[in-house]
């Protein structure tokens, strides 16, 4: 008896052991499931999908440190760089050892621009292992960053001891022997969330003076949903409307559902200086099917407020608006046309196409192409916002962008051909040119720009001078 009381003990116990085994394993299973699907999503570019998957994984298999590391992974991609140095850290509290994370944060807070920390990082993680690759590659695009040229050479070097055969460690000495370029930039990194104050000046042929200041709050609520608060102010005077006013103010969320379907809608008001409040709206859908081709829509309600004569009649236009865009590796293409209904009872219609192309010349961005404009409208009224009620333009274009420096940004973009201000008249030559200036610090972003033009305005003048100031913090 005793003899058949332990060997059913030793069974139960063998299938115990087992049911464990197998539950251990279906775990195991699941989360390299996951894995897989959230990194053939990375794959695919749609960081947003990935997100998804990381994050319900972990609400299954929440002390899993590899679906923590993948999902931070995937918000850098994002630009949620906040998100994922706090998953980086939650990692590295209970496994302090892992290197791969500590590579991660260390390329996050390079991306922040916190160079010290992040040099720090890679500095203890290449004094514990020299031959650590990505750690050397991490540091030099830092030093390359903060121009310390000799420094990279002299670190990427003593890489390349141990790595002699590392195209990625020759490439960072060609840079550094070439002297054009800078360290590692992610691919279409934007911040979700900033602050920006900005102002625009407008002096036209016709005597007519505006100046415009906006405010604009863009919060990230969640990933793939966004918040936008826009407060304008406009002042404006002419020759026969020796001041008017208008305010505008708008709430807008663009939300994208998926990485190649984007939705955005809001509402507000414009408020005129005799105090009369009008509804104004927008709601817009976009889709990317690939990722060089882009098209959408949009619906709207919008003020017409170019300048004192036309405030004054207090115009809001409603109508569509479609537009597509398709950028290669050395050309971009693009189209957009519009029609709107007026509160005067008049009907605008607009078509705009541009086809550019780019060229790198020692260092230089070059830009030539073509673009075709034709305003028209059903009425000729005499409210300020457009005239000849027929415009046609026909220019060559022509763009320089100076090199890229850390800190700076430069383009001058030039403009000519010829117009043509009413339907069946003569055209004439016409040209534009615009300077674009952009600073970076930090955080912070500065932008001046000016345009000189020589083409028909919604002023309904053909000489206008315009200035542009921008402040933005990004959080």
């Amino acid at each position: 008896m005793v003899r058949i009381q332990r060997l059913l003990t030793a069974v139960m116990l063998a299938a115990i052991c087992l049911s464990a085994g197998g539950a251990l394993a279906d775990e195991e299973g699941s989360v390299h499931r996951i894995l897989a699907a959230g990194q053939q999503a990375m794959l695919e570019r749609h960081s947003e999908q990935a997100i998804r998957i990381f994050r319900d994984g972990l609400k299954n298999h929440p002390n899993d440190n590899q679906l923590r590391l993948e999902l931070g992974r995937a918000y850098l991609t994002h630009g949620d760089d906040g998100l994922a140095i706090r998953l980086f850290g939650e990692i590295l509290r209970t496994d302090a050892g892992n290197r791969p994370t500590q590579i991660e944060l260390a390329g996050a807070l390079g991306f922040r621009r916190d160079y010290t920390a992040s040099n720090r990082i890679y500095g203890e993680l290449l004094a514990s292992d020299p031959a650590d690759e990505a750690a050397a590659l991490g540091l030099a695009s830092n030093l390359l960053h903060q121009k310390r040229q000799a420094d990279a050479r002299t670190l990427v070097s003593q890489a390349l001891v141990l790595h002699s055969d590392s195209l990625r460690l020759q490439e960072y000495m060609d840079r550094i022997d070439s002297g054009t370029l800078g360290g590692e930039e992610r691919e279409g990194r934007t911040a979700n969330s900033f602050v920006q104050m900005d102002s625009d000046y407008f002096s036209d042929s016709a005597g007519n003076r505006s100046w415009r200041s906006g405010q604009r709050i863009d919060l990230g609520i969640r990933p793939g949903l966004i918040s936008r608060f826009v407060f304008e102010q406009h002042f404006q005077r002419s020759k026969d409307d020796p001041f008017e006013a208008a305010e505008t103010s708008t709430l807008q969320l663009r939300w994208k559902p998926r990485e190649w379907l984007s939705l955005t809608g809001g509402g507000g008001a414009v408020r005129f200086s005799n105090r009369d409040v009008h509804a104004i709206y927008e709601t817009a859908l976009s889709v990317q099917p690939l990722r060089s081709l882009l098209f959408g829509g949009s619906f709207s309600r919008v003020p017409i407020i170019p300048n004192a004569e036309a405030t004054e009649h207090k115009i809001t236009a409603q109508g569509w608006e479609f537009f597509t865009g398709w950028t290669g590796a050395h050309w971009q293409l693009s189209a957009r046309g519009s029609q709107q209904h007026y509160s005067d009872e008049n009907i605008g219609s607009r078509q705009t196409a541009e086809a550019l192309r780019e060229w790198r010349i020692h260092g230089f961005g070059v830009e030539t192409g073509y673009r075709y404009r034709h305003l028209s409208f059903t009425l000729d009224k005499p409210h300020g916002y457009f005239s000849p009620s027929d415009y046609h333009s026909h220019l060559a274009v022509v763009g320089v962008r100076l090199p890229r420096i850390k800190k700076y940004r430069a383009e001058l973009l030039a403009r000519g051909g010829a117009e043509s201000g009413g339907d069946g008249q003569a055209f004439t030559p016409a040209w534009e040119i615009s300077v674009r200036n952009e600073v970076l610090l930090g955080n912070w972003t500065m932008q001046l720009d000016y345009s000189k033009y020589h083409l028909v305005q919604d002023t309904g003048a053909f000489r206008a001078d315009a200035g542009r100031f921008v402040i933005a913090y990004h959080f």
